[in-house]
This record gives structure tokens, sequence and C-alpha cells, in this order.
């Protein structure tokens, strides 16, 4: 069983990384239809949750903060499965003063609204003193109500949400994406919910992995040292974000126009500081047999806050993604790698998985490279310009 999972595991991370590459030469679309959208993909995963959950029970585990842990990926997978089900989704296109009740999907079939709309007024809106677009905003009339939406200012009605999405070269007409997806999306937020809360106890955990590491480095101070810098590194990164040196006026998308831009770079870059301290330590401890073990306990200490920041990052991202674009998650190729990273380096943070830890995670530092270069440079995405 212990294979079966293993085999998944890989199996998973290969395909998700497989259609990042098929997307740049086919397209979104193609990849959407035949990978992410596919009922083998939504059982491959089905399939490793099963076989985890066989697991946990066969060894029974009791510890309750890892059973939590594990127990959060399971609900956030059940509520991807019912958003894949259940959600419905579709474009409004509107023009002034065009009273309208339809949405378009996918398969250019026009479908009911339970409501009626239209765009009373449409504009632009620039950052001062420059021609650059920070908002776009559709004012609209739903049922006769008058409502604003721009983006990262949604409209819900009757359980559909209305998010501004493109407009008319004219400026005479906009186009508003919905989605409606009453099971999905809470389940899922309860699932990140937890794995948030989680995330700290495991931390804070006296037997956790964290802890136990940190009790082995007690007396080795040049690595407690490299620790203590690691996390300060991590302490400027945050500051620069919430300063202002990456604030939406210096992006010239305005979907970047939102306080959770500062909050979810700076956590993903702490993340990303982390596991390169941990790819310095795993290198220093191939070149140097001596301090094997030191580097070790030290890759391993920053390991578990290195996750931590990145499930937060990836966690409000997905909050950030569904109120600007309708959906907390679109496996755009930067959230795909994003993904595969965290699932590669969540690998040795299991101490009953026994390999050479200093090469794997020297080696895993490419995942970083990948997520953070390739998707800029080749891959492309709606992510390509962070």
């Amino acid at each position: 069983m212990k294979k079966a999972i293993v085999l998944l595991y890989i199996v998973v991370v290969v395909v998700m990384a497989a259609a990042t590459i098929v997307e740049r030469y086919q397209g979104t679309d193609y990849v959407s239809e035949h990978y992410y959208g596919a009922w083998w993909f939504s059982a491959l995963w089905a399939l490793l949750a099963a076989a985890g959950i066989f697991w946990f029970l066969k060894q029974r585990v009791r510890r309750l903060s890892v059973v939590l842990l594990h127990l959060s990926l399971v609900v956030i997978l059940l509520g991807a499965l019912l958003t894949h089900l259940t959600a419905v989704r579709g474009v409004v296109p509107l023009r002034k003063g065009v009273l309208t009740n339809e949405y378009l999907t996918r398969d250019m079939y026009l479908h009911q609204l339970p409501f009626t709309i239209c765009l009373e007024d449409f504009e632009v809106q620039f950052y001062e003193g420059s021609d650059m677009p920070s908002d776009y905003i559709s004012y609209v009339r739903i049922d006769g109500e008058p409502v604003t939406i721009s983006m990262n200012n949604i409209a819900s009605k009757n359980g559909i949400r209305l998010y501004q999405m493109d407009f008319d070269a004219d400026l005479e007409g906009s186009i508003l994406s919905m989605n409606s997806d009453p099971w999905g999306t809470p389940i899922t937020y309860v699932g990140y919910a937890l794995l948030f809360v989680t995330l700290v106890w495991m931390l804070a955990d006296p037997k956790g992995g964290f802890r136990y590491e940190l009790s082995q480095l007690r007396n080795h101070r040049t690595a407690l040292t490299v620790f203590a810098v690691a996390i300060l590194v991590c302490f400027v990164f945050l500051m620069n974000h919430f300063l202002g040196k990456y604030s939406p006026e210096n992006h010239p998308l305005p979907v970047l126009n939102s306080r959770l831009l500062p909050i979810h770079i700076a956590t993903i870059m702490m993340a990303y500081t982390l596991l390169f301290f941990i790819f310095l330590s795993s290198l220093v401890g191939i070149i140097r047999p001596k301090l094997r073990q030191t580097t070790l306990h030290l890759s391993q200490l920053l390991l578990f806050p290195a996750i931590a920041f990145l499930c937060y990052g990836i966690f409000i991202g997905a909050i950030w993604a569904n109120v600007s674009w309708g959906t907390y998650w679109s496996w755009d190729p930067k959230e795909t790698w994003a993904l595969i990273t965290l699932m590669v380096y969540a690998v040795p943070a299991h101490r009953s998985i026994r390999m050479n830890r200093h090469v794997y995670m020297t080696l895993a530092f490419l995942t970083i490279l990948i997520t953070y270069f390739g998707v800029n440079f080749f891959l492309g995405g709606m992510h390509s310009y962070a």
C-alpha cells in the first residue's frame, strides 16, 4: 500500500507538470478539457486520497494534529470535486441600456439567469497623474436595483456571483463573468481554515517535527544563527511588501489593485526564502560530510515553517482569485507549479520516509526555479507578470 501511495503521488505530480507544458503549445482550453477537467484526472486524486485514508486507518494514527492536518487536505479535495461537478460558470455580455436575463456558457449555449440585469454605464479609472488603468467599473441594475461591479468588487444575487471580466472597445459594453458554486467553495474554505489552524498547531506541537528538530540543534550555535538569519530575511521581505514597495500602484493590471496583493506575495516570498536556505544547507551537507547531520537538522527545521508559509500563500491567493476571477482555483501554470512545489517539499516532512534528504532537497529547489522563473518566461498564464 505504501508503494502504491508513492506511485500515485508521483503520477499526480508528473501529470500536473506535463499539463503545464502541454498548455504552452495546445492552449488553456485544451488542457482544461483533456487534463484538469477529464474524469481520469479526478480519479487520480480520488485514488490518492482513498489510499492515504486507508493507510492512516491501517497505521492507526492517533496524534490529533497529524490527523486533522491530513483531514483538511481531504476536505479541500472534496470541495474541489463538488466545484467540478456542481459549479456553473459563464459570461454575461452587456450593452448600455439593453436588458438581459441570459448568460453564455463555454459550449456557446445561452441559459437563463434568475434575474434581469442592465448596464447603465461603464468607465475606466486611472491612477492619478498617469494613463495606467486602476479599475474597470460597470454600473448595472439587477432587478431594478443599482449595483456597482468592478475588479475585486463583485456582486451577488440569488446565489450567483458576478465579476468584472472584460469590456467592449467602444466602452459602450461590459462583459461580466458569473459563477454559482454553493457547495464546493464553502467546503473548500472549511478545509483551508482547518489547514491554517493545524499548520500553526504542528509548529507548536511538542511532539511535532519542528520542535524535535529544534531540540536537536540547541547546542549548535552556528545552525541556530542560520535559522535566525533566515527568519530575519523573511521579516525584511514582509516589511518591504507592506511598506508599499510592491503596492498595487506599481503594477499595470487593475486586478492587482487589491489589499491582498502584499499579503499574498510576502507570504509566498517568505516560503521561497526559507526553501532557498534549505537548498544552501542541503548543498553544504553534500559538500561537507562532517556537517551532514547538523545541516540535515537545520534543513528539516526550516522545512516546517516554509511549508506553512507556502500553504498560507496559496490559501490567500485562492481567496483573492475567487474575489477577482470568480474561482478559487483555475489550474493556471503558476498555481499548478505552486501546488507541485508544495507536494514535492511535503515528502521530506514525513520522517518515516527513507531517502537521502540532502540530495532530495537540493534537487527539489528546481521546482522553485520553475515556479518563479519558468512560468514567467516560458509557460505563461495569468500569473506570468509575477
